[in-house]
């Protein structure tokens, strides 16, 4: 069932409608929709749009993506269509109406689709670290000032960044990886393992036992988030020509060229699969922080007065050619990291990048150890 958060604009990829005649994406000559709240049980309260029995038309606007292809969007708003900050969490249904041609007659369909508080998944179109609402509940609150849309973006924006600089990322993501073998009995990874689907080594086509290898994707004791792992045991008695040539029998990640294919979830996530309430935080002030003071447009009159310049110590002076020369005004503070200077003022958040930053690498053992 499709989701989509309050406050979040809905895409061409998430609630959708497809027409197709004999197996081929057809445009209609006609297609249109509504949506009900149904929560609280069917027939529901129509919500969208208004008044009660109106059907939005998105025949021939931005809501026509593709040939045969239509999702929810908001004509007289020009954007996807979007559930407000404060409309209820539960089910909904959006009813299409449509006609292939002028007189053909009118065919329906519908879809239910959940409102909910965060969506699971990462990224855009997933998860957010913090939701328009939580943006609202710390103060934002003008709506006239900073529209739903404009937060949402502000939060997709930032929240870019904070993975940036972070090197990892805070929800579950499922992914495949093909990686470079080491000659070792051990892969390690930039960001926390939360489970592996499988794992194909040295070139084979055939998936490894889980037996044959341990995860270490630990939250709480031992916390492995911080050096997350995979260690092949060792298996003296095999023979087989991908896991164990000239190795007597020993398990190892033979030394290639991505010759490694690892399928799995990753993720720096709390024990119950949540982002972490500092990174949230961080999140959420860096937004408001951002909207509460945004760039001055070039041409017009700025948001605030430009900061004055200063320069640094004279290092040199020639009286009668009136040249000066200063140092550098940079003057570099331990307690803001140098990649941010100018970024944000706000310690709490430079702190929290910190502590969530991942390493850039670690190294892998040169020898094996192996698991017994």
């Amino acid at each position: 069932m499709p989701a989509i958060e309050r406050g979040q604009q809905n895409t061409s990829d998430n609630i959708n409608w497809f027409i197709s005649v004999g197996g081929v994406l057809t445009d209609a000559f006609l297609l249109q929709f509504r949506i009900h709240d149904i929560s609280a049980g069917l027939p529901g309260t129509q919500v969208f749009p208004l008044p009660d029995g109106t059907f939005e038309d998105v025949t021939s606007n931005l809501g026509h993506f593709a040939a045969g292809s239509y999702y929810a969007f908001d004509g007289t708003n020009n954007f996807g269509w979007t559930p407000g900050v404060g409309a209820n969490l539960g089910t909904y249904r959006i009813e299409w109406q449509w006609r292939i041609t002028s007189g053909a007659a009118l065919q329906s369909g519908f879809e239910d689709f959940e409102i909910v508080s965060s969506l699971p998944g990462p990224g855009p179109g997933g998860t957010s670290y913090c939701s328009v609402q939580d943006i609202r509940d710390a103060g934002l609150t003008d709506l006239a000032a900073y529209p739903d849309a404009d937060v949402l973006a502000a939060i997709n924006l930032w929240q870019a960044f904070l993975e940036r600089a972070c090197r990892q990322w805070f929800a579950a993501k499922t992914i495949v990886l093909s990686v470079d073998g080491t000659d070792s009995d051990t892969l390690h990874f930039g960001v926390p393992i939360i489970s592996i689907e499988y794992l194909k080594l040295n070139d084979s086509s055939e998936i490894l036992d889980a037996s044959n290898y341990r995860v270490y994707n630990g939250t709480s004791y031992p916390d492995d988030r911080r050096n997350p792992r995979i260690k092949l045991r060792s298996l003296d008695d095999m023979a087989d020509i991908y896991t164990a040539p000239i190795s007597s029998g020993r398990l190892r990640f033979r030394k290639g060229r991505q010759n490694q294919e690892i399928k799995g979830v990753f993720g720096f996530v709390e024990e119950d699969g949540s982002t972490p309430a500092l990174i949230s935080r961080a999140l959420c002030k860096l937004v408001i922080e951002k909207l509460a003071n945004p760039i001055p447009v070039p041409g017009g009159a700025p948001a605030f007065a430009p900061p004055p310049i200063i320069a640094g110590a004279l290092l040199e002076e020639r009286t009668d050619g009136h040249l000066r020369k200063y140092g550098d005004s940079i003057s570099f503070d331990p307690r803001r990291p140098s990649p941010y200077m100018g970024l944000t003022s706000d310690q709490e958040i430079l702190d929290i990048i910190k502590m969530y930053r991942a390493p850039i690498d670690i190294a892998t053992p040169a020898h094996p150890s192996h698991l017994r």
